[in-house]
């Protein structure tokens, strides 16, 4: 399922601005199936709707991965491809987390006002620690906090998110409001803005898709992967002969089907009828990303071996936030009595 848009005319003078957004990405390497159906597609559309800021998150990423030479790979291989999948320079604005330390200063002055208890409850927080309890750091607790200063140093109103993730934006709400409560109105409490975004289950067909479980299908990666990787794809558990009627509605693969290609209600249909077997259908849809992820792939290698220009790209979007992120920390720190 591909949108396409036209390109918007520039604002007329005197015309009111584009609501502002922000969301930020965690640096997980080359980017997968799951985060362009879950989230760079939206970040596509909606550079053309409104003031969009995208951030890749690489001081989130320390709470897990520990590895320098690691985290600088992933963070240029996630903004490559976020470039290679459509975000366009002229039209948002991309950047790395720590090349604007104003967000770290700011989160600190946020914990101020963010009890620990908000902090333990939150969901990523109980699931960290068990995906990791040999590494439940200081990070993972304050992880929220951070999140709430990276959206609100730019006082962006909106943030793209799916319903599943509304309870967090939540709390970034409740801690602005505490801070406006203590020290007076500062920052807008960010909206969601709800996107139709799947969640993307990986190859096992049980999670979501993600790195960390090494379930992903690396849709910027070789062909061979990418076939690989569907190919070893379960799918209907209970289909056990080839001549056995299949479940589209609880088929991974099926469902990806809807996102390449018009005619996935035919090969649903040729899965309840047993017209076709699990194997035809992966080898369908391994083809059909193969060859929809094509001109990205192809812009990926590119960038790739031009670091410069990601490079370039992520400076200028970080020294364009600067005057921004400074105005903030200057009316922070006046209402908290700093400086």
């Amino acid at each position: 399922m591909t949108v396409e848009l036209a390109p918007l005319p520039a604002p007329a003078a005197g015309a009111a601005p584009r609501p502002r957004i922000f969301s930020g990405i965690q640096p997980s390497g080359i980017v997968h199936l799951g985060n362009d159906l879950g989230a760079i597609r939206n970040y596509v559309m909606l550079q053309y709707e409104y003031e969009a800021i995208y951030c890749i998150v690489d001081y989130h990423a320390l709470t897990s991965t520990h590895d320098p030479e690691l985290v600088r790979t992933r963070t240029r291989e996630m903004a490559a491809g976020l470039l290679a999948l459509g975000l366009d320079p002229e039209r948002c604005t991309l950047f790395v987390q720590s090349h604007r330390p104003e967000h770290t200063e700011l989160m600190w002055l946020l914990a101020t006002v963010t009890p620990v208890s908000w902090l333990e409850r939150t969901p990523t927080y109980k699931e960290k620690k068990q995906y990791q309890p040999d590494d439940i750091n200081h990070g993972l607790l304050t992880y929220p906090v951070l999140q709430a200063a990276d959206i609100v140093i730019y006082k962006a109103g909106l943030v793209p998110v799916g319903k599943d993730q509304a309870a967090h934006l939540e709390l970034s709400r409740e801690i602005v409001r505490a801070f406006n409560n203590r020290y007076g109105d500062t920052f807008p409490e960010p909206e969601a803005v709800y996107t139709e975004a799947p969640v993307v289950l990986g190859t096992d067909g049980v999670k979501k898709m993600s790195k960390s479980l090494g379930n992903t299908i690396d849709i910027l990666g070789e062909p061979d992967t990418i076939r690989k990787q569907v190919m070893s794809m379960v799918t209907d558990t209970k289909r056990i002969l080839r001549t056995d009627p299949g479940r589209p509605e609880v088929c991974n693969v099926c469902q990806l089907h809807r996102f390449f290609g018009d005619d996935y209600e035919d090969v649903w249909d040729g899965e309840r009828t047993a017209r076709t077997g699990c194997v035809d259908t992966k080898k369908l849809l391994a083809d059909r990303i193969i060859r929809h992820y094509a001109p990205a792939r192809e812009r990926y290698a590119e960038l790739m071996a031009n670091p410069g220009e990601v490079d370039g790209v992520l400076e200028a979007g970080a020294d364009g936030l600067a005057p921004m992120a400074a105005a903030t920390m200057a009316e922070v720190h006046a209402k908290m009595g700093l400086r």
